[in-house]
């Protein structure tokens, strides 16, 4: 299998983890709406409607956290953009708890961005390039030598140490 077929497969995984995450979302939110429209039983107090709207909130955004790198990693691997690299490990350290499905989309990616297959997929990105870790003393219009580099960073004065008896 050639690199660039395992990159669409790491981003058909994502898509895959975050269709599912999405399809929890849905029945999640179809149960809580089931909760919210049963009645109370006869001579029973009725459930905290405001306590339920809060945390069926709280539960979407928490699933949202979860969900949406998925769809960018597989976005940015699908359009083989210079942060892509980037974002499927972090969608995929995030995915790692959402067993088996995101497990499995952690472990495809990190195993092919931690490795050097990546390289070949996008061999114009440089290491930090999609951070502007580049830049600097690497760029040889600002350094003329990495020893004048080296001195100019680390250039001690030899002095005394201060006495403090």
């Amino acid at each position: 299998m050639t690199d660039q077929e395992h990159n669409k497969y790491i981003a058909f995984t994502f898509l895959a983890h975050g269709a599912f995450q999405l399809l929890m979302m849905l029945f999640i939110g179809l149960m809580m709406l089931l909760m919210m429209s049963v009645g109370p039983a006869p001579g029973q107090p009725a459930p905290p409607m405001a306590f339920l709207g809060i945390f069926f909130v709280m539960m979407f955004v928490f699933q949202s956290v979860f969900t949406a790198p998925s769809f960018v990693a597989a976005y940015a691997l699908f359009k083989r953009k210079p942060w892509a690299r980037i974002a499927s490990i972090v969608a995929g350290v995030l995915a790692a708890v959402s067993v088996p499905v995101g497990t499995a989309a952690c472990v495809y990616s990190m195993w092919f961005f931690l490795g050097e297959r990546w390289k070949s997929v996008y061999p114009d990105l440089k290491v930090g390039a999609a951070l502007g870790l580049d830049r600097g003393y690497g760029d040889p219009a600002n350094v003329r030598s990495r020893d004048e580099a080296n001195q100019r960073e680390f250039s001690y004065q030899d002095r005394e140490p201060p006495d403090w008896r």
